[in-house]
């Protein structure tokens, strides 16, 4: 079936929309244009650090857009897909955009309407025993937030492969950033209920000894690595007097490092975070 004409239309429709979708013969369909991704905190970071230290990880891998970037998504897909992985089957890609199948509600949105801490934990582990496997295949994705995939009820699906890393950088580094990346997101759903600005708990800690657990060491070796490079930029930010003025993506980032530097032996935790309370 040619959907084509059903995309160009709803782009007529929504013309500042970048993906959009449409039940189509009882099945929902997505279509996706070629705008430019926004930077995240990532490449604040890559663009602060690179300047001053040449190592591969703080290289950018955000994509330039444009019909180039739409076939090398749908070519990652399809690769991802022949490894046993589950993203949506591309139907069609074009200049314009790409007409994909729907995956399920997104990751995210499921997380935050379970409510419950401890369910979203188990979810989450779930979520990274899944990332686990991917890279034990020799992938990455590049950048796994959670947003960018979605939850069936049974399935972990990847989406928007829009960024590849290994394009600049090693694999095992791809994985170590892809790592950083998803437990940043993940930091979401470790702060106090009602104060979104403060943190509490082992999730973060969890969440690295259980993807360890199921990958390779040299992983480890690699984000080891990339935290002892910016561990002196989390010092800088991790203050009490900047902590509640700086970016929510940022003050995740800044967190999940200092989680990172302790669960790798890389810092020790003050008594008071010992006792389970890393609040700022």
């Amino acid at each position: 079936m040619d959907y084509r004409p059903y995309g160009t239309k709803l782009v007529t429709k929504n013309p500042g929309a970048r993906t959009i979708s449409a039940v189509i013969n009882g099945q929902k369909i997505w279509f996706k244009q070629p705008v430019p991704p926004k930077a995240r905190v990532w490449h604040f970071l890559q663009k602060l650090l690179s300047a001053m230290v040449p190592r591969p990880i703080l290289r950018a891998t955000v994509s330039k857009g444009g019909a180039e970037a739409l076939y090398a998504e749908t070519e990652r897909l399809r690769a991802f897909k022949q490894a046993g992985f589950h993203v949506p089957d591309v139907l069609a890609v074009h200049d314009d955009m790409i007409i994909m199948t729907d995956m399920g509600p997104q990751f995210r949105d499921v997380l935050d309407k379970l409510g419950d801490r401890a369910a979203q934990a188990e979810l989450l582990k779930l979520a990274i025993i899944e990332m686990a496997r991917l890279h034990n295949a020799g992938l990455a994705h590049g950048r796994p937030y959670m947003r960018d995939m979605t939850w069936d009820g049974n399935r972990l699906a990847f989406l928007d492969l829009e960024e590849d890393p290994v394009k600049v950088m090693p694999i095992k580094t791809a994985q170590a950033r892809d790592i950083w990346i998803f437990l940043s997101a993940a930091s979401r759903f470790a702060t106090v209920p009602g104060r979104t600005k403060h943190y509490r708990g082992r999730l973060i800690h969890d969440l690295l000894d259980t993807y360890l657990s199921a990958t390779t060491p040299q992983v480890l070796l690699d984000l080891k690595d990339f935290i002892r490079l910016i561990a002196p930029l989390r010092k800088l930010l991790d203050r009490p007097l900047l902590w509640d003025h700086i970016g929510r993506d940022t003050r995740q980032s800044v967190y999940v490092t200092r989680c990172l530097e302790e669960s790798l032996g890389l810092r020790s935790p003050s008594p008071r975070e010992q006792n389970g309370d890393s609040c700022c």
